[in-house]
């Protein structure tokens, strides 16, 4: 929808006026994230690593994504993303003042901004400050999801605009993903420095809000967003073994949402994530695919044998021909081989090391969890080492079964 000269605009008459998804160019019940940030510029080394977490949120979801439009910051990061992703892509619909962001060509003076032009559709409100566009921002999400839909937000970063619209958001009952590590608003929530009687970290406390660190990667923050607004569906009838194992989504050991229950366990649990989960994910796909063998050889064996059973009766209704009886031994040889190599494979060290070096990683996972808060920085560097060599011997070195 959106144009060489920036996104499809759609002027409000006035704050109060109704909006509706069909005049957005969306269909009605569709989930939404919605992105709140800061307007000011990111660091070099900030922006290399929020741009490929931007990429991968955006690649394959069929939500909507809701902005606050200015091409600045964060949101400017968005567009530069969209650029580098292939195939379809999501729907984006801007909502911010009038009197803050310009349209087309035309050049901001003292006090715009440009919207990105990467969005579908813009929602302007009249009013001249930030802000004054935040009911028409939730009617907008509103207007979205419907009674099906659900929305979502995404906290990169963040200040006082954000503060509002984080409150609004969670009064709503809605969930959060917060992105520590990008300053702002969000690590204020991650490392539990909110004012007790701030009303947002009352809001924070009784809502559903995952914390992710950045430095835990991507898919991270992407498998913390499925936890509310749903991945795709379960196959069903799992205990079936497939004929082509794929690898399994990572997914958090713990909830991410300890981080916000447990802030002094932040900086803890970060590091357990970015050091230990990699290495559990790895190990834990590599029992599963072992263990998928071992079943799918199970069943080939039965199917030998009852293969073995019916040529056997066959050859007894045929007892004058000779071929049956050659069948009945080449299913039985293959049968008697196939469950060899079952139990071979049920037994082989590779898949008890796998199995034993995950739950180990579990382990060692809780266990640095549960250790004392080191004392000061070299004491933790110290720690993360250790940890880190610790992992390294889990994932290499032979597990007794």
């Amino acid at each position: 929808m959106s144009t060489a000269d920036g996104p499809r605009v759609k002027r409000l008459a006035h704050p109060d006026a109704n909006i509706k998804a069909r005049s957005l160019g969306v269909s009605r019940g569709r989930p939404v994230i919605a992105l709140f940030s800061s307007g000011d510029p990111l660091t070099t080394e900030l922006g290399a690593q929020v741009l490929p977490l931007l990429r991968r949120v955006v690649t394959g979801r069929d939500a909507v994504f809701v902005t606050a439009g200015a091409d600045v910051g964060v949101v400017h990061l968005l567009g530069v993303a969209l650029e580098a992703v292939e195939g379809k892509l999501p729907p984006f619909v801007a909502v911010a003042p009038s009197g803050k962001v310009v349209t087309g060509e035309d050049m901001p003076s003292e006090g715009e901004l440009a919207l990105n032009p990467s969005h579908d559709v813009a929602v302007l409100v009249p009013g001249k400050n930030w802000g004054e566009e935040t009911p028409a921002l939730f009617r907008t999400i509103d207007a979205i999801t419907g009674k099906r839909g659900k929305a979502i937000a995404l906290l990169i970063g963040g200040a006082d605009l954000a503060r509002d619209q984080l409150s609004a958001h969670l009064s709503g009952d809605r969930p959060l993903v917060v992105v520590a590590g990008t300053g702002g608003l969000a690590d204020e929530i991650s490392g539990g420095t909110l004012s007790e009687d701030d009303d947002l970290a009352v809001l924070i406390r009784s809502g559903s809000v995952a914390v992710v660190h950045i430095d835990e990667g991507p898919e991270r923050v992407v498998a913390a967003l499925e936890s509310f607004i749903g991945g795709p569906p379960a196959a069903p009838l799992t205990i079936f073994p497939k004929l082509r194992f794929r690898a399994p989504e990572p997914v958090p050991i713990i909830d991410p949402g300890f981080v916000v229950e447990y802030p002094l366990l932040a900086d803890s649990i970060h590091e357990a994530n970015r050091v230990i989960a990699p290495a559990f994910h790895e190990c834990e796909v590599a029992a599963g695919r072992e263990r998928n063998h071992a079943r799918l050889l199970i069943v080939l064996a039965i199917a030998a044998g009852f293969t073995t059973v019916s040529f056997g009766a066959l050859q007894a209704w045929l007892a004058a021909e000779a071929w049956p009886g050659v069948l009945v031994a080449v299913a039985g040889a293959l049968a008697a081989a196939l469950v060899a190599i079952s139990r071979r494979y049920e037994a082989s060290e590779d898949d008890l090391s796998a199995a034993g070096r995950a739950e180990s990683l579990r382990a060692l996972y809780f266990d640095h969890l549960a250790a004392p808060l080191p004392t000061s920085d070299a004491d933790r560097e110290e720690r993360v080492r250790e940890l880190a060599n610790a992992v390294a011997r889990y994932r290499h070195e032979p597990v007794t079964p």
